[in-house]
């Protein structure tokens, strides 16, 4: 259902197959919106005016095939090269074109711009250059992808519950002090010893957690080398989820 490599990211979002697409678009426009919007912000364009740019530029990379155009092989990273296309499009002031391209302002996909300037608010907060500003926000759409495949697979096992207390934690070095639950606490709520709880937070879903946030990043970002995957991580577990 998901793109697993680059080629087949690029291939999915042009795919003859209404449905295949219309999921390959929606999921790449659901991770990488908030971070395109944070760098309109970041360039100081007010909310409304950032929403509408940002759209435009989501009509240029879809229905334009403006990905397309991505080589890896140059050695540019695709966040590094998107914030390039977006800040060209905006100094060109082409946002009238790309507008009646979209028809009249109609999306193509749905958008959540509340969703969106929080993201930005929250990473704004960090101080840091555009650039990791913009990788920080990449990172926690790319970890809400995750952590929704992890939520999903253990609630067939009958986890849920014990994943929705986990899973906050799953971020840290280490167990965090109270107003949070100890693991002993966390253990009796859900009638398992201490013993199993920490194998299983260590061995079992912390393990998951990385490789299913790598297997999302893959899938979202085209060309990118196991040292830019781990750039990702390290801001995410820095700066958190928000």
């Amino acid at each position: 259902m998901f793109p697993t490599t680059s080629h087949t990211l690029i291939h999915r979002l042009h795919d003859a197959d209404v449905q295949t697409r219309e999921v390959s678009v929606a999921r790449f426009c659901t991770q990488y919106y908030p971070a395109i919007y944070g760098y309109a912000r970041m360039l100081g364009l007010k909310e409304q005016d950032a929403q509408d740019r940002v759209q435009d530029f989501f009509v240029e990379v879809v229905r334009d095939g403006l990905l397309q155009r991505f080589d890896p092989r140059r050695g540019t990273r695709m966040s590094t090269w998107l914030m390039k296309c977006f800040r060209n499009m905006e100094s060109s002031h082409r946002t009238a074109d790309a507008a009646a391209k979209r028809g009249g302002g109609r999306e193509f996909v749905s958008f959540d711009p509340e969703h969106a300037e929080h993201s930005y608010r929250a990473a704004h907060l960090a101080h840091l250059p555009p650039e990791p500003t913009f990788d920080l926000m990449l990172a926690r759409e790319i970890w809400l992808a995750a952590k929704t495949r992890l939520q999903q697979r253990h609630a067939h096992k009958g986890n849920g519950p014990l994943i929705s207390d986990l899973l906050p934690l799953a971020l840290l070095d280490r167990w965090p002090p109270r107003p949070m639950p100890t693991q002993e606490e966390l253990a009796s709520r859900h009638q398992i010893t201490p013993l199993k709880l920490r194998a299983f937070f260590n061995r079992t879903l912390k393990l998951q957690a990385r490789r299913f946030f790598d297997e999302e990043t893959a899938a979202a970002c085209l060309g990118i080398t196991e040292a830019d995957t781990d750039h990702l991580w390290m801001l995410l577990c820095r700066y958190g989820e928000e």
